[in-house]
Parts: C-alpha cells; sequence; structure tokens
C-alpha cells in the first residue's frame, strides 16, 4: 500500500485500547516541507491520544525529510540584543538552577526568574535540568548537537543519538561531539549507561513510542531520569487553530499525547513520573506558524518570516494568557515529562 509514493500501513485502532478510532482531520497535506501524500489524523476519546493514518513504514519515514530543518552549525550573533540575552540566560541559570557561568548575577536571575515565561524558557535550553543532577547525558535526536554542546560548556559528560547523516555530521565535526547515527534501539547501548536522557520534539516522530520508552529504561542508571517534551493537544492553541495547528506537522508527527495518554505510555514501560505539566515557552513561535497557516494554507520552510507588527503583538498576548491559563490547567503548547527509573 503506497501514499504517492510513500510505502504505508492503515492504522484505524488506537495504539493504546485498540478500539476502533474516529477520524479527526482527513485530506491532510504536508504544510511546511512538501513531503508527498495525503494524510488522516485519527483520536481516541477513551485514551486521549491522537495518530497519523495511514502510517508510514518505518524505511520510507526518511522521505518525509529530504526538506526538513537544515542542521548548519549554529553561529552565535554578536550584537547588543544578543549580549542582554546572553547575560539574561546566564543570571537564571545561576540563580534558579545552580549553574556558575560568566556573566552571569545571582541577584538579577532572582529578580528575572519572577517572569514566569521567561524562566520557562531559560530552563527549557537545561531541559530543566539543576547542576547537581550532573553526569553522563544521552539527546536522542540530537540533530547537530547545539543542545549537547551548551550542556558539555555546562559540564555534563554528554552523547547524542540521530538519524539523519547530515546532521550527525555537523555535531562530530564542528561540536566534536560522542554522536551516533541511527535509532536509539540500532545503537544497542549497554544497560545502565546514562544518568540522564533528554528527548525534546522527539517522540511524537516515532512509530513505536512504547518500545522507544522501554528501551530509555534499559539505558538509564537505577534512579536516572527521563525528560520528554513533546506537543500537547489539549492546548490552547490546538483548541483554537484546530487542523491548522503547527503541531499535527502531518506526515512526520505519528503520534501525538494529551497529559493522560504520555503518563500512560510512561508507566507501561515502567517508569515512576516524577512530574508532568504543560509549558507555555513555545506559544509565541505556534500563534505565529498555525497563523501563516490558517491564512496560506502552509508556512514553507516551517519558520515564520517578515512577520507584521500586529501579528508579533498578537503572539507576545496569547503567550502571556497561554502562561496565566496554565496556572490552572495542562493548556500549554508543550507537555514536560520528568520520570524515573525506580532504583
Amino acid at each position: 500500500m503506497t501514499n504517492e509514493g510513500i510505502k504505508v500501513s492503515s492504522i484505524e485502532n488506537c495504539p493504546v485500547c485498540n478500539k476502533e478510532g474516529k477520524i479527526l482531520y482527513q485530506n491532510l497535506k504536508d504544510r511546511l516541507f512538501g513531503a508527498p501524500g495525503t494524510w488522516s489524523l485519527m483520536y481516541c476519546a477513551d485514551c486521549d491520544i491522537a495518530w497519523l493514518n495511514p502510517m508510514p513504514i518505518p524505511e520510507d519515514i526518511p522521505k518525509l525529510y529530504t526538506e526538513y530543518f537544515t542542521h548548519e552549525a549554529y553561529t552565535p550573533k554578536g550584537s547588543f540584543i544578543s549580549g542582554i540575552k546572553k547575560r539574561i540566560k546566564a543570571s537564571i541559570l545561576k540563580s534558579s538552577y545552580g549553574y556558575d557561568i560568566d556573566g552571569g548575577n545571582f541577584f538579577l536571575g532572582k529578580l528575572l526568574s519572577l517572569i514566569g515565561p521567561l524562566e520557562d524558557i531559560v530552563g527549557g535550553s537545561v531541559m530543566y535540568l539543576k547542576s547537581y543532577d550532573r553526569g553522563r547525558i544521552l539527546d536522542v535526536g540530537c540533530g547537530n548537537g547545539l543542545f549537547l554542546s551548551w550542556m558539555k560548556e555546562l559540564g555534563w559528560e554528554v552523547v547524542g543519538v540521530e538519524p539523519d547523516e547530515k546532521a550527525v555530521k555537523v555535531a562530530r565535526e564542528e561540536y566534536g561531539l560522542e554522536v551516533y547515527q541511527g535509532t536509539l534501539e540500532s545503537i544497542k547501548f549497554p544497560d545502565n549507561s546514562f544518568d540522564v536522557i533528554t528527548m525534546s520534539h522527539v517522540i511524537e516522530h516515532v512509530p513505536d513510542p512504547l518500545t522507544l520508552l522501554y528501551e530509555c529504561k534499559r539505558i538509564l542508571k537505577p534512579g536516572g531520569k527521563l525528560i520528554v517534551i513533546t506537543p500537547n493537544i489539549k492546548s490552547l492553541g490546538c483548541s483554537i487553530f484546530g487542523k491548522d495547528w503547527l503541531h499535527w506537522d502531518p506526515p512526520r508527527h505519528l503520534f501525538l499525547f494529551s497529559p493522560r495518554s504520555l503518563r500512560v505510555y510512561a508507566e507501561q514501560a515502567g517508569f515512576v513520573v516524577d512530574k508532568l505539566r504543560s509549558s507555555a515557552k513555545g506559544a509565541l513561535f505556534m500563534w505565529w506558524a498555525s497563523k501563516i497557516i490558517r491564512r496560506d494554507g502552509k508556512l514553507p520552510g516551517g519558520l515564520p518570516k517578515n512577520l507584521s507588527l500586529w501579528l508579533k503583538v498578537e503572539g507576545l498576548i496569547f503567550l502571556i494568557l497561554e502562561y496565566v491559563l496554565c496556572k490552572m490547567k495542562d493548556v500549554g503548547e508543550e507537555l514536560v515529562m520528568i520520570a524515573k527509573k525506580e532504583v
């Protein structure tokens, strides 16, 4: 069975309870990078999970990424504004996360941390890991290695896994990182290899999330942490934009989770969920992108450009609103899960 040259299989039933799913949206195209195919999104209300149908077979998934985000090395800008941003980041990481970074001021960080969205954005840059957590960290789906390079600077022993050959080359050659090409399951790390495993916007891309979580548990040390960030289908943005919500991202996002379904998956894999919340830190970008998708039907290249002043203001208002609502209900654009392997 093929879908415009992509080999696929039909997934009509819920991957959790095996009940027949309902069609959420249909006749969807890739709005960002022009991958072939016409797709539907299915939903199970009992399990609160959504999935792509038909589902690309694992061997053909790389065909969906031929025009995906570039993986060039990041070159920091030396502007006055970037200098201010760097000082703000260093200060918050010093006061809230214990990292002693040049240019960081503890008392300034304490003050800036009172601005909730700002603290959440900076915390996300270290996947909410404190300095006392430091050890051996594995980033699954590490891309060009920018995050691992940053964590290495902060004193972590870093390892990465990434399926994209070009990204792996950048991580190795530009940042000098230990990065393996392939899927996590294919690398076959020894048992109990890592203190922390991070996955930022990865689990929604894999054809078998439960198997991935089992593998994470196997290679984590007893007491080790798994940190997962993934889109939230219960977000405020999803409810506003419907089929135009950025994070549906057909056909690359294969499974999308609510707080309930992500917890179920983690617990089925044997993890103890320590924290599970939603975050509004991606709300600004989501608003811009989803508004353009609704207006134009697509967002070529996946990055909003030449934004109007009004759209920028709208996005800022939405970010603040979503952050406030997150205090009462998990309506943030992203889910943040911190789970542990039992000792």
